[in-house]
């Protein structure tokens, strides 16, 4: 091993890596030294090499500020430690710390905060079903958009219908100082609510497609007035945080007056933008110079970045993982759920030297365990279910990790898939992951099977599927779905839909979510992934309120399936 590969391996960069086709792959020497320089361990010399080295080595070596184990496992701490006085979280001494929570350990050199993990996070409560929505294609009077008042109302609609969770794209703060842009996925903080969300009665244009450049200035404008017309805050941005907080948390309620199992299911972004409020309050929890993104794979051949930064693995201990925690407990509905985007990031992520192709960047190793544990540990307290984007290409033993920590995956219709490409029967969906119909990011069912997937990868030259091999995944999912019926006409998605969303109920997964499109057979997807304006992501409005979609004949018989499959 060279020195360069050394320090790369003590500060958890992958030199060695394996793609998507199962093929071994290698980091260049020069992607290896622009990362490490990134991590402030400079590495164009041998000299620089070992004085990195040894920085590394003392960095180590330090007291941790926080220890995580999980509960019924022996309490092992660093030599250094010494002798030590537990307290709980109350302050009061405790002869030996040994139930889930936090604990303060003080010592001759300070305090070292214990972080002691439940063995499982919280099981799905019943069999059930739920539905997945974008807010802001959301319909009602006075409303540009849908907000948290109108996902209430959806809420408990879904609720009287037999639903028992509602799952939501991030709700993180967007950028004040932009508000014709929304981005979910690339927020602007993750410790707080998108503003514009709030209940505020803004009219705007009612075409099938929001207008963020005019209604997002619009709400903002409308939240400002109402902000003026009261002084029970003392700036404006708290004032939205508080109105935001408290209309997501009505939202909740009206899950559980609506009989919910669950009720809301939030999202948490993998990252967020570098130049947003976030990265700005505290630069050295975030990683500096690299971007994360995803190596080559067959849907990307030349890698992605996300243009987005993530916590450094160093700025989380230095500061005893509390960014993290605040991250959680801001985002964990209380006895809700949360799903958790890109859950390979709590392993490793993919990270890429700012100004270089996505191609050049190299798998960084996280505390896996620390954050695992954390996770167990704070929707324990929040009596609330974790889901983790566990989609591509996975590390060793990732998933069965995730099943010993009761966290479910995501088992989706498009990529439950055989060796050879087929579909999977229903029988072989795993008990420890949800079953759903799409993502955001895919095709809707009724948009695959028309092809208007197709279409648009054609107009915008994306590659992807050919006609012939779409009708060849139409004929095969029709043999696992259809139960022996007649296929449907390629332009006749309805059947299709029905037989999907019966498929998915039947599974032995504890909970079936389905896309609020999925459920209308709809044909448009909210988002096209590697898309900014070419296509109008998170802009499409749902064709009518959710009541009267609720009550169409095909949406009503597609909802008592679910019933009647989830019960069995």
């Amino acid at each position: 091993m060279t020195p360069l590969d050394a320090l790369a391996d003590e500060a958890g960069i992958a030199r060695l890596w394996t793609d998507a086709d199962r093929a071994k792959q290698q980091v260049s020497d020069e992607s290896l030294r622009a990362i490490l320089s990134a991590l402030d361990l400079p590495a164009e010399s041998d000299a620089e090499i070992a004085e990195s080295r040894a920085r590394l080595k003392a960095r180590n070596a330090a007291l941790p500020k926080l220890v995580t184990i999980d509960c019924g496992a022996p309490l092992t701490l660093p030599e250094s430690l010494g002798d030590f006085d537990p307290l709980d979280e109350a302050g009061a001494s405790v002869a030996s710390p040994t139930r889930p929570g936090y604990y303060r350990l003080r010592h001759a050199a300070g305090e070292t905060t214990l972080a002691i993990a439940p063995p499982r996070c919280r099981a799905i409560p019943k069999r059930g079903w739920g539905v997945a929505i974008q807010i802001p294609s959301l319909v009602g009077e006075g409303r540009a958009f849908g907000d948290f008042a109108l996902l209430a109302q959806a809420v408990a609609a879904l609720g009287r219908c037999g639903a028992d969770a509602v799952a939501l794209s991030p709700t993180h703060a967007q950028s004040l100082d932009d508000p014709g842009r929304f981005a979910p996925y690339s927020p602007s903080s993750r410790l707080a609510l998108n503003g514009l969300l709030a209940d505020a009665r803004c009219e705007g244009a009612t075409a099938d497609l929001i207008d963020w450049q005019s209604a997002g200035p619009a709400k903002l404008a409308a939240l400002r007035t109402q902000f003026a017309a009261q002084n029970e805050a003392a700036d404006f941005a708290g004032y939205l945080q508080s109105r935001a907080r408290a209309g997501l948390d009505a939202v909740q309620q009206a899950a559980r007056d609506a009989g919910m199992a669950i009720g809301l299911i939030a999202d948490l972004a993998v990252g967020v933008d570098p130049a947003g409020e976030e990265v700005r309050d505290d630069p050295g929890a975030f990683l500096r110079g690299l971007r994360i993104g995803a190596p080559p794979d067959p849907l990307g051949p030349q890698g992605q970045d996300w243009g987005l930064t993530s916590y450094s693995p160093d700025g989380l201990r230095d500061r005893g993982f509390a960014p993290f925690i605040a991250m959680l407990r801001a985002n964990i509905p209380r006895g809700g759920g949360i799903r958790i985007d890109h859950a390979f990031g709590l392993q490793r992520l993919w990270v890429i030297p700012e100004g270089r192709p996505a191609s050049e960047g190299a798998y960084l190793a996280y505390p896996f365990a620390d954050l695992l544990r954390l996770i167990k540990l704070e929707a324990w307290r929040a009596d609330a279910i974790v889901i983790a984007e566990d989609l591509g290409t996975r590390p060793p033993g990732f998933s069965e990790t995730l099943a010993e920590a009761g966290i479910y995956g995501m088992a989706v219709l498009p990529f439950s898939r055989d060796r050879k490409g087929g579909f999977l029967p229903a029988s072989a969906y795993p008990d420890t992951s949800v079953a759903m119909s799409g993502t955001h990011d895919t095709a809707t069912i009724a948009g695959w099977w028309s092809g208007r997937d197709l279409e648009w990868n054609a107009t915008l030259n994306r590659g992807g599927d050919t006609a012939a091999k779409r009708a060849q995944d139409r004929a095969t999912l029709w043999r696992v779905i259809g139960k022996g019926a007649p296929r449907p006409a390629d332009d006749d998605p309805a059947p299709v839909v029905d037989a999907a969303l019966a498929f998915l109920a039947a599974t032995p997964c504890p909970l079936a979510i389905v896309p609020i499109e999925d459920l209308l057979g709809l044909v448009e997807q909210p988002n096209l992934p590697g898309t900014v304006d070419e296509h109008p992501n998170w802009r499409r409005r749902l064709p009518a309120p959710i009541a009267a979609l609720l009550a169409r004949p095909e949406v009503a018989r597609r909802i008592a399936t679910l019933n009647s499959e989830r019960t069995l």
